[in-house]
């Protein structure tokens, strides 16, 4: 259940959109490399729909939106479709971290038809 301290938190999607999930050359793990990065900061109230139209801002209506648990690797992306699924990403990063920062992988839907 959200209380009002946790509503007025900040949350922060470190997002990327057009490049490519690849092994890194130390180790193997997986790291996003290429497109478009960036940060974007807003309110933990937001919802799935809000959320939505400010990354259409970044790289138009034609994506799905996965985001990065904070235990998983990147080959382990939950898709995000609706504010439950947007609720369970914030809850798993609040058993976590103080600090709300959730990797974001935006990919283009066409590429995927």
């Amino acid at each position: 259940m959200t209380t009002l301290s946790s509503s007025n938190k900040k949350i922060k999607f470190h997002y990327g959109y057009g490049g490519t999930i690849t092994p890194s050359k130390n180790g193997g793990k997986l790291r996003y490399e290429g497109g478009t990065n960036g940060i974007m900061k807003m309110d933990r109230g937001i919802t799935y729909t809000e959320l939505v139209v400010k990354l259409w801002d970044v790289c138009g209506p034609s994506m799905r939106l996965r985001c990065k648990l904070p235990h998983d690797d990147l080959d382990s992306l939950v898709h995000v479709w609706s504010d439950e699924d947007l609720a369970y990403v914030l809850e798993e990063y609040d058993q976590c971290s103080e600090d709300l920062k959730i990797r974001a992988i935006l990919d283009d839907t066409l590429r995927f038809s």
